[in-house]
């Protein structure tokens, strides 16, 4: 029996000893598991930008086909802007600038070669179209005696 007693002491010694490295790997393993928290939580964080990163590279990948495609279309307007064909366009606008001050002094004065008396006459006339109605419809040969110039 003693044999036993050993084999069960030295069973007994090797628990407490298992029992023993078993608390200090579960205390590394909570210690391991507390410092891989903040990477995992760090290492979410990157893949989430990479993922918008990747996103808005496909977008701007767009915006700048959709740049190039227009660059392309106005391509052959570039001719254009050579120096001669800029100042045929300053000129027109010029010309365009002139002519829209011209409509607008001749909506402000529109007979401007007229004398004050003529443009006083002219504006009795759209004032009182019924004077000049009623003098029209009077008989010529009566204005033939007034007339100065009447043969």
């Amino acid at each position: 029996m003693d044999n036993i007693a050993e084999r069960y002491t030295r069973l007994c010694h090797a628990y407490v000893q298992l029992a023993d490295q078993f608390q200090k790997l579960d205390v590394e393993h909570m210690s391991l598991r507390g410092k891989i928290i903040p990477f995992l939580k760090a290492l979410k964080t990157y893949k989430q930008t990479v993922a918008d990163l990747t996103e808005e590279k496909s977008r701007l990948e767009a915006e700048l086909q959709a740049i190039a495609s227009k660059y392309e279309a106005l391509k052959p307007l570039e001719a254009l802007i050579d120096a001669e064909h800029q100042a045929a366009l300053a000129e027109a606008e010029e010309q365009l600038n002139l002519v829209a001050e011209t409509l607008q002094e001749m909506e402000k004065e529109r007979d401007p070669d007229l004398s004050e008396a003529e443009r006083l006459l002219l504006a009795e006339y759209d004032s009182s179209d019924a004077e000049f109605s009623l003098a029209e419809s009077v008989d010529e040969s009566h204005h033939a005696n007034v007339l100065p110039f009447a043969s």
